[in-house]
């Protein structure tokens, strides 16, 4: 499956004709996730702004935490995501979003973790890759169930039998080496 194309924000645009985009912005590893954030919402209230013709300042934003961002007045589906020196935001301009980005990190207790959140066929797939495979393969399952999450709207949660997320269908995105990440659009 091909990568969704992520573009560096502000040095590289999206078509203007695109109807989902990713934005990336290289930020500081050290920043502060406060102040990440704060510019992740400068950033996409920017991009909004220019895709509508219309001031920055005019742009509201409404986040709330459990809550996918919106913007006032716009039915236009947003999704953010935060790493340690990127950070990601994807505008869908046909509605719901969802996005998760990641450093390739394979936690000890990785098959606990997926056995428990991912499910047991996600669980066997990351099992069953080559040890240096197996971190990218948990990151990118990972970044899958995050992004799905946020499309819908939904906390994480525990796999349970029955409860596979589905009615979207996932991307996984064209990022820099040592990071994953996924987007999430309806079905």
């Amino acid at each position: 499956m091909s990568r969704w194309p992520v573009h560096a924000w502000p040095l590289q645009g999206p078509p203007p004709t695109a109807r989902c985009v990713v934005l990336a912005l290289d930020l500081p590893a050290a920043l502060p996730r406060c102040e990440a954030r704060a510019a992740v919402r400068a950033a996409a209230r920017d991009y909004i702004a220019m895709h509508l013709g219309a001031a920055p300042e005019s742009m509201a934003l409404l986040t709330q935490p459990g809550s996918a961002p919106r913007v006032a007045g716009h039915a236009i589906g947003l999704s953010f995501s935060h790493e340690p020196g990127c950070s990601l935001i994807a505008v869908n301009w046909d509605g719901a979003v969802g996005v998760d980005l990641m450093r390739v990190t394979l936690p000890e207790d990785w098959a606990a973790v997926a056995r428990d959140y991912l499910g047991p066929d996600a669980a066997a797939q990351i099992a069953a890759a080559t040890p240096a495979q197996r971190a990218e393969a948990f990151s990118q399952a990972w970044t899958r169930l995050e992004a799905g999450l946020k499309l819908r709207g939904e906390a994480l949660r525990e796999w349970r039998t029955g409860a596979a997320p589905g009615g979207f269908r996932c991307r996984p995105l064209a990022l820099a080496a040592g990071y994953v990440g996924t987007l999430a659009l309806p079905a």
